[in-house]
């Protein structure tokens, strides 16, 4: 099916270590969906002092280049589709960029 998302990464029974996202832009989210069967583990973004589950099926929505992220290593088979945009590929094509979201555009 079609997405939105211009990249893909898959990232496998790994440790993610806090990271800010260089390709993107902050009004942009990137969507992270878990697979697999493992223990539980926990989606941190330390800037906000969260620690989310991130239990089997769990999608989080997120600015990968506002907030600082990771998640740490659990026992079992586990894996993460992270879907994102990157600016260079827009660019690299063509397509003009969109502005930042504003309130004032929610009125009609």
């Amino acid at each position: 099916w079609n997405l939105v998302y211009n990249s893909m990464s898959i990232m496998v029974n790994c440790t993610t270590p806090y990271h800010m996202d260089i390709n993107g832009q902050e009004p942009w989210l990137d969507m992270l969906i878990t697979v697999g069967d493992y223990w539980p583990l926990e989606f941190v973004v330390p800037t906000l002092e969260l620690r989310l589950k991130y239990n089997l099926g769990t999608i989080i929505a997120m600015s990968g280049s506002a907030l600082e992220h990771g998640v740490r290593y659990s026992d079992g088979d586990h894996a993460c589709l992270a879907y994102y945009m990157q600016q260079n590929v827009h660019q690299s094509v063509g397509l003009l960029l969109c502005d930042a979201p504003h309130i004032l555009d929610l009125q009609s």
